[in-house]
This record gives C-alpha cells, sequence and structure tokens, in this order.
C-alpha cells in the first residue's frame, strides 16, 4: 500500500515549538535538528510541557549560524551553534542516562527568566550515546519479514526524543479522532497537539497500529511500536492552556493492553548517505498482522 509523507515538523528544543518543513536531512538519529537541545532544571531533570505547558510557547528557528529563541515578552536571542563541549552535563531522559552540553549563562538566564524557575539549555553532547531499546529492536528484527541483519537499526543513536527517533501519525486517524471530539462537544484539534515529525496520508484510520515498515527508494523505517500517549497534547500549543480534549476521545477508543495510543515511533533501518525526506514523497507501507 503506498502512502505519501503531507507534513514534516522538527521540535530543535524538547517540549519547546515545532517547525514544519517541507524537506529536510535525515539519517539514524532523525530528522536534522530535532530534538537537538533540552532544557533541565537546577538538579538536571529536563522539563517539558507535562510540567511546564508554557514552554510550547517558546519558538525556536535555526538559522545558518544560530538557534533563535522567541518567546512572549522576550527579546529575541540567539544561540551561536558552534558546539562548544567543554562545559558537559550528565542528565536522565526518563529512563536512559546520556550526556549534555552547557549552552552558557545567556541561554540559561534567558529561560530562567520566561519559565520563572532555574533552568540551563543543553545541546546533544558528541559523546552521548543514547540507543534504541533493545528489547523493541529485537521484537522488530525476529519478525517474520525482517531481513537477515539491520546493523544501522541495532546501533541507532539519538538526541533528546522521548523514546524513538521518529514519530509518525496518520492523517485518517486525526481525521477519525476529530469526529469523535466533535461528538463530545469539543471543538476539532490540529495534528500539532501530537508532535510528530512526519504525518502520512494513504492509510485508512488507525491502519498504521499494523505497520511493520515504511519502504522508500532512499529510505527505510522500520515500525518499533505503537506510540503510548500521555496528557501532553491536551496542551493547546498556541495558548498553553490545558484542555479535556484529546485525552478524553482517546480514552474511549484508543484503550489498549498496551496503554493509550496514537502514532507509531519508527527508526531507519536502511537509509543512504546524504538522505532528504520531503513532503510529497511516497513509500510503501509492509504489514505484520
Amino acid at each position: 500500500m503506498q502512502v505519501e509523507v503531507t507534513q514534516l515538523c522538527i521540535y530543535p528544543i524538547k517540549s519547546c515549538a515545532g517547525i514544519p518543513l517541507q524537506h529536510s536531512e535525515i539519517d539514524h538519529r532523525g530528522l536534522k535538528w530535532d530534538r537537538e537541545w533540552v532544557i533541565v532544571d537546577e538538579q538536571g531533570q529536563m522539563l517539558t510541557q507535562r510540567t511546564a505547558p508554557i514552554m510550547t510557547l517558546i519558538q525556536p528557528t535555526i538559522t545558518e549560524h544560530s538557534l533563535l529563541l522567541q518567546a512572549p515578552t522576550m527579546p529575541e536571542l540567539a544561540v551561536s551553534l558552534d558546539l562548544d563541549e567543554s562545559v558537559a552535563m550528565r542528565l536522565r531522559i526518563w529512563d536512559d542516562l546520556t550526556l549534555g552540553a552547557d549552552q552558557g549563562e545567556a541561554a540559561a538566564a534567558w529561560l530562567s527568566q520566561f519559565l520563572q524557575q532555574s533552568c540551563r539549555l543543553l545541546r546533544v553532547h558528541t559523546k552521548a550515546q543514547r540507543g534504541l531499546s533493545q528489547t523493541w529492536v529485537r521484537k522488530w528484527l525476529q519478525a517474520d519479514l525482517a531481513p537477515a541483519e539491520a546493523p544501522d537499526l541495532a546501533q541507532t543513536h539519538f538526541g533528546f526524543a522521548d523514546g524513538f527517533p521518529f514519530l509518525i501519525c496518520n492523517q485518517a486517524s486525526l481525521d477519525e479522532l476529530n469526529t469523535l471530539i466533535v461528538q463530545q462537544g469539543a471543538d476539532p484539534i490540529g495534528m500539532s497537539r501530537f508532535r510528530p515529525n512526519i504525518v502520512i496520508q494513504g492509510l485508512e484510520a488507525y491502519e498504521e497500529d499494523y505497520v511493520w515498515s515504511l519502504v522508500g527508494e532512499h529510505l527505510q523505517f522500520a515500525k518499533l511500536k505503537n506510540c503510548t500517549r500521555c496528557p501532553l497534547p491536551n496542551v493547546d500549543p498556541l495558548t498553553a492552556e490545558i484542555g479535556l480534549q484529546p485525552a478524553l476521545a482517546l480514552r474511549d477508543s484508543r484503550r489498549t493492553l498496551e496503554g493509550v495510543t496514537f502514532g507509531i515511533n519508527a527508526a531507519l533501518f536502511g537509509v543512504e548517505p546524504a538522505a532528504t525526506l520531503a513532503v510529497g514523497q511516497c513509500f510503501t507501507a509492509e504489514f505484520n498482522f
């Protein structure tokens, strides 16, 4: 079955606003610049919209030389893209310990003022070795459709994304979810609530649950698991206000043994050097029912 990429988005700073793209460089780590930075508190614990929904109002922009930060009432701040790794900090992304490069006092002061708590900005350190869960890699490789070997999948390292380098969502699934949301008396929501990297069309609603891989001419994605959802999609990305949807609709329609799910977590098991991904690009969806 053919599917088409309809949207691409990166989130340079974990849990802050995204940047929609028409095309992007891509490798096993993800789309270029995606979750390259993370904000941590005084104890080195990552901050996310789960506890600080106002983070959605921080808008990063990537220029040739800088990461630009903008937010309401704040002056624009430029953080150099030159990677200074002289100040390294250990941090935890959920169950994974990894390493970040501190981005300096100006960024720390800017973020601390806006978020009203002491915090710092870290960038992925070149010595960080955060890999995929080998449990999910083994399950995928043990499937009947698995290739004889996929060393690039088993050896994948990535940045500050929750657990996988790619989150892929299906437009038809959002359309069906919005039908239920409207029936429950609320306004439909946008796909940005779920913060996917890649949005596709061509599948029936929730047919992505059964996808095993997405195979293109230069890229091959392994679907490793269905994405379990926390309450973060209840945060309106335009206002930072917290509502009841889509959690209510997901609870009533997407509760499984895995948890409440929407979208799929994926990694690359085949990628050519200097590969790109673009809106309009097509893939063949393979299923493992």
